[in-house]
């Protein structure tokens, strides 16, 4: 995004920002407006939502940030306008405004909010950083409301929530400038070619461009040329007549033939050979089509849409393309963006196919069933929209669809490996004041053991585990002593809500936290947590005659598994009777 604008940051030694332009970048963007963009929600279905452009920040005045402002609309049809609306956030969290002056965001903390700030680079070498005062960031700047929300800071044009987006998703500049070309080749009943690296959707493109256009309601024939035989290219574009050559046993009348009327799309049209290019430059100017075996042209009516990811004027540099075909097939040239120059779709997009699936799988609906619930961390979409996208769109549906294989029937998130992504850095503890020695202070000791538990369940609480901790002491006064307790067993809870989740499988608990069992095992050693193989049989039959015999309620009295528990204890018996 931020390369959109060709600015550059740099900071001063007052940490003021001073940003510099080039002067027609920045006046051809003066028509565009700032507005927020909601990059990840608890509820999955508000993700991709768009702020009003009516709101005090199009008019350079401070906008409040919380539960019940901006309003954010979805796109789409159905588009309605919405709050965030998570009682876990407060109503003023921040307050951010554009300061056209500067081409900047002024973002400022409230003093009092529940969540914490963050500014989220984009840049996966960057970790993120507290906003605890005001600063100026650029367009293109992501802020996180704890784990909550992910809110970009975004220039863009204002749309309808019910605009025809022509199948895409995506609000970012380059798509809509993307929408516009599309709309304006479509006036010119001339060859069109669609560029941009592989993935990105340049067979969208082209069913958008004939779906938009006069030739709507006849066909649009879609041709891989990169599949096609060297051997049957002419043929299968062509056609043929019966008996023209070994095995042509029918007459076929090629693909130009039946898109007559309609729109002929040719994908991978580097891939042509040079044998066919004189026979498809003589289709393209003169209208007509010359099959194998015939000796008179047949007329044809079809509009050309060809792609490429190649650079087409390196081909006939090099000998592979004819020039005289390329500038035929070149008459308006569309390209597609990749995902680097639109990392805020990404969320929606990954939404987007997240939803497609679940119409396919129904087990999905889990993710779709708590408004609150985090059901994906906050910390997965932000690695979305820093990896490295080089199969772009196509890649990214990959990833949705492990999401689903890996997420479909346990009712829990698994994250796949992204491509390029950075690792996630360690949660932030909170720093020693000057005053405390961290090798024997009992307080840094209680957070070390708190902090190896949240390493290990990073995947599941999304969140430094101390955070609650931290300021419930400051508000209520906490001693040391009653801070450390706190701490270990709030690490000692955690680690066993983790076992529950996976129903005391500790093959499977240590396999969803990507960590070894002999781990996990060391850390139910340290928090107390036994494994029922330790537990002796009077232990386990003092729990049994405490829970009238019930042997759930003995296995959430030991905190272990049930099943576990009668194993234990069938062994033991086994034992005791053998001896």
């Amino acid at each position: 995004m931020m390369s959109r604008y060709d600015h550059t940051l740099t900071q001063t030694q007052n940490n003021s920002l001073e940003l510099s332009w080039d002067t027609t970048s920045h006046e051809s963007a003066r028509a565009l407006k700032p507005r927020l963009r909601l990059l990840y929600h608890t509820h999955l279905a508000r993700v991709g939502a768009v702020s009003a452009p009516d709101i005090p920040l199009s008019l350079g005045r401070w906008q409040v940030v919380g539960r019940r402002e901006p309003m954010f609309t979805l796109p789409g049809a159905n588009g309605t306008d919405s709050a965030l609306d998570d009682p876990s956030v407060s109503r003023k969290q921040l307050r951010v405004r554009w300061v056209e002056a500067t081409w900047t965001f002024e973002v400022e903390p409230i003093p009092g909010a529940k969540r914490r700030l963050f500014l989220v680079p984009m840049d996966s070498r960057s970790d993120p950083h507290e906003i605890t005062e005001r600063m100026q960031v650029a367009p293109g700047s992501c802020v996180a409301i704890g784990n909550q929300a992910l809110i970009g800071l975004d220039l863009g044009t204002s749309h309808e929530p019910t605009a025809d987006r022509m199948g895409f998703v995506g609000e970012s500049e380059v798509m809509w400038r993307l929408r516009e070309d599309i709309l304006s080749v479509t006036a010119f009943d001339r060859p069109v070619l669609v560029t941009g690296p592989t993935g990105v959707g340049k067979e969208l493109v082209a069913s958008s461009i004939h779906q938009a256009g006069p030739r709507a309601e006849e066909p649009l024939v879609i041709i891989n040329c990169a599949a096609l035989p060297e051997h049957l290219v002419e043929s299968i574009l062509f056609g043929h007549k019966r008996g023209a050559f070994t095995g042509a046993e029918t007459t076929q009348e090629g693909m130009f033939r039946a898109a007559d009327g309609g729109t002929l799309f040719l994908d991978e049209l580097g891939e042509l050979p040079m044998s066919v290019q004189p026979k498809l430059l003589r289709a393209l100017q003169e209208g007509e089509v010359l099959s194998v075996g015939r000796h008179t042209g047949i007329e044809v009516d079809v509009r050309l849409i060809a792609a490429t990811n190649r650079v087409l004027e390196d081909e006939v540099a090099a000998g592979r393309m004819r020039e005289d075909l390329y500038h035929r097939v070149a008459g308006h040239i569309l390209r597609v963006p990749p995902l680097h120059e639109r990392k805020m779709d990404i969320p929606a997009l990954f939404v987007h196919f997240l939803k497609r699936l679940h119409q396919e799988h129904p087990d999905l609906g889990w993710m779709w069933s708590s408004a609150w619930q985090r059901v994906i961390p906050i910390a997965f979409f932000i690695e979305l929209m820093r990896a490295r996208w080089t199969g772009n769109v196509r890649a990214l549906e990959n990833v949705v669809e492990r999401v689903a294989r890996l997420s479909l029937r346990d009712g829990r998130f698994v994250a796949p490996e992204l491509p390029g992504a950075a690792p996630q850095p360690d949660p932030p503890t909170r720093p020693p004041t000057p005053h405390q020695d961290p090798e024997r202070d009992h307080l840094a000791e209680a957070s070390d053991l708190l902090n190896l538990a949240a390493k290990t369940v990073a995947k599941l609480l999304e969140q430094p585990l101390t955070e609650q901790l931290w300021r419930q002491a400051d508000e209520e006064g906490w001693d040391e002593e009653r801070l450390t307790a706190q701490l270990h067993e709030s690490a000692r809870e955690t680690l066993f809500q983790t076992l529950t989740a996976h129903g005391f499988k500790q093959v499977h608990t240590a396999r969803a936290l990507g960590v070894a069992p002999t781990t996990l095992h060391k850390l139910m050693e340290r928090f107390g947590l036994p494994r029922p193989t330790d537990l002796s049989r009077e232990t386990i039959e003092e729990a049994l005659a405490q829970a009238d015999g019930d042997f759930d309620a003995a296995a959430r009295r030991l905190r272990v598994s049930a099943q576990g528990l009668r194993r234990r204890l069938s062994l033991l018996n086994l034992k005791r009777h053998g001896s």
